[in-house]
């Protein structure tokens, strides 16, 4: 490195960074917040730093980025507040997250994103982006200020758990994010056909005796934005994809050069519609949970870069709204802190390599946002986790720091713990005992 003084200095840990083409033993020099200095083996006798630390051979990533999680500050605090978010992002090896515009008052205009920034800049933790809303007040009647939201720092444009019904201010809204360069991030649900549905339309849904959503809700509003894609030339997002027919849809669009991206979460695939059965409602989500087929061509779509990355598609739900029968229980589930060992668990079952796995962790979603973090690389910022990927334990929802607790893997076996987390080179996390 140019400079012989550090900040932070992390050796002997195994550099892993699929954007660098990184893996190897090496070290990790930090200068004024930034990647000043990495290599192979060990660093230059002569280079001194502010603090050292003994990576123990563990797996030095980039940061996270998280780019699907729903805040509940403002306007829910008691079920999840701004602070206890970022600390539990930061737990779960999130260095950067992007908010979804559903807080209360919407996120729909350049005020909301200023405030929201200000406030998460004065608390240690990952750096937080703003997702403004497509319409104002996420009604689905008016466009809203995208271009004021933009100026103001917006790294795109999503919607919440309703998709834009109305094709022609679909396509308005296209128009203007692609004159913004940014993209916009749709929740792909035809209301007509998922409105007042329970679970995924199949022979469980029947069995039960639960309202079924078809695969075809989301393919069919999908489809129609594509073809929008293909009027305006936008940059266009799918958020949570997990059905088949979307991820063939998505493929097709990307063959035919489309610039068109999407994410999915852990539940769409890791779990199925047979979790549902025993009426717990801490599976009722929103996409459902799919059929084995969706499940497993959702596997395909990330291991093939079909689908860019995987969020944690996190949500604070209050637990009197959990205390429901099934169909009546507000979907959503807490994500943020398992986000990691639950991807991981695509890596030890065989279906997705190491690799496909922390680039829809880090540099996949972190281009869909044009943001520069994502990657160990010269010059890019200090955002990093050390992991230990052998460690095994079980999610136990009383054991996060989020007071949000409901989630669909109560109990599950996993591997992979984050030792320490950093932002700009300042530890943001440590687990307890380490070092």
């Amino acid at each position: 490195m140019a400079s012989k003084q550090a900040d932070l200095l992390i050796t002997n840990a195994r550099l892993f960074c699929p954007a660098s083409q990184l893996d190897g033993l090496g070290w990790l020099a930090v200068a004024e917040g930034r990647i000043a200095g990495l290599g192979s083996g060990q660093p230059d006798k002569g280079l001194k730093a502010g603090r050292l630390v003994d990576g123990g051979g563990k797996l030095l990533l980039p940061g996270l980025v998280d780019m699907r999680v729903q805040a509940s500050d403002p306007g829910a605090e008691h079920l999840e507040s701004l602070e206890a978010l970022l600390r539990a992002a930061a737990a779960g090896g999130v260095t950067s997250l992007a908010t979804l515009p559903a807080t209360l008052p919407v996120i729909d205009n350049s005020a909301m994103i200023d405030s929201i920034s200000l406030r998460a800049s004065r608390l240690v933790g990952p750096r937080l982006f703003c997702l403004g809303a497509l319409t104002q007040g996420l009604e689905g009647q008016r466009m809203a200020e995208l271009g004021m939201m933009a100026k103001a720092g917006a790294r795109g444009f999503a919607s919440h758990l309703t998709s834009v019904a109305d094709s022609q201010l679909m396509r308005r809204i296209l128009t203007y994010a692609a004159m913004l360069e940014r993209p916009v991030i749709h929740h792909c649900a035809d209301p007509a056909l998922s409105a007042e549905g329970e679970m995924h339309e199949g022979e469980t849904a029947t069995r039960l005796g639960l309202i079924g959503i078809p695969a075809a809700a989301e393919t069919i509003v999908l489809e129609r934005d594509l073809a929008l894609v293909r009027l305006t030339g936008a940059t266009y997002h799918a958020g949570h994809v997990s059905t088949a027919g979307s991820v063939a849809a998505l493929r097709r669009a990307k063959q035919e050069g489309l610039k068109v991206t999407a994410d999915t979460a852990p539940p769409w695939f890791l779990l199925n519609e047979m979790a549902v059965p025993g009426f717990d409602t801490a599976f009722r989500l929103d996409p459902p949970l799919r059929s084995e087929a969706d499940r497993l061509a959702v596997i395909d779509g990330l291991a093939d870069g079909t689908i860019d990355a995987i969020a944690s598609d996190h949500r604070a739900i209050n637990p009197d709204h959990k205390k429901q029968p099934f169909g009546m229980a507000s979907p959503g589930a807490a994500g943020i802190e398992t986000l990691l060992p639950l991807s991981l668990a695509l890596v030890s079952g065989g279906a997705v390599s190491l690799e496909r796995v922390v680039q829809c962790l880090t540099a996949g979603p972190a281009a869909i946002l044009g943001l520069e973090t994502g990657q160990l690389a010269l010059g890019k910022p200090a955002d990093m986790i050390l992991l230990d990927s052998e460690t095994g334990w079980v999610i136990r929802s009383a054991d996060f720091i989020t007071p949000s607790l409901s989630t669909p893997f109560e109990g599950q076996p996993v591997q992979g713990r984050v030792l320490a987390s950093w932002v700009g080179g300042a530890q943001i996390f440590a687990m307890e005992n380490w070092q």
